[in-house]
């Protein structure tokens, strides 16, 4: 990304893992967004690496799992993501597929094998005196699971989608690397 007077080719936030209690914080992690392609126009194809926010009663990071294959470990530890920066400010989507325990408590044996897609935009400002990019807006878009229950028996369906605006409270600012 070509700022002012720079050329970025990470942007970097530092901050904590995320717990099993939304309101503890872990150790320290990093979630670092690095720039794969320059796709042209303010256009370009990123790697998310270490983390991504989780936006819970306090901003955390969430591990990206690589214990999926300890023998395949390629591609699995990053998440690709596509930008948009027009000088003033950047655009960053990214899609995950993960199990989620918020909606499916425990392993029920029918949805072992069930992932949850979920997509994340962020909207950050530019900060040209620090060299920084704030983060400004997020919207988390859920695929959800929802069961019809008639009597003993439950029919799976995904056909209910879910859309989270969050507007920050605490201030989360990414830092430029060139």
């Amino acid at each position: 990304m070509t700022t002012n007077t720079a050329n970025a080719l990470s942007i970097i936030y530092d901050g904590f893992k995320c717990t099993d209690e939304s309101a503890i914080l872990g150790d320290q992690a990093q979630s670092i967004f690095t720039i794969e392609e320059d796709l042209g126009g303010g256009n370009y194809r990123l790697l998310l690496e270490n983390g991504y926010l989780v936006f819970k009663d306090k901003i955390c990071i969430e591990l990206i799992n690589t214990s999926i294959d300890p023998a395949n470990l390629h591609g699995l530890s990053k998440i690709k993501a596509v930008a948009y920066f027009n000088g003033n400010a950047l655009v960053i989507s990214y899609g995950l597929i993960k199990q989620n325990k918020d909606i499916v408590n425990g392993n029920p044996i029918l949805l072992t094998d069930i992932n949850f897609p979920s997509t994340y935009t962020l909207v950050f400002d530019y900060l040209p005196s620090t060299q920084r990019f704030k983060l400004k807006s997020a919207t988390k878009l859920d695929n959800l699971f929802t069961a019809l229950h008639s009597g003993s028996n439950s029919t799976p369906s995904f056909s209910s989608s879910h859309v989270d605006p969050i507007l920050p409270v605490e201030e989360i600012q990414f830092l430029i690397k060139e």
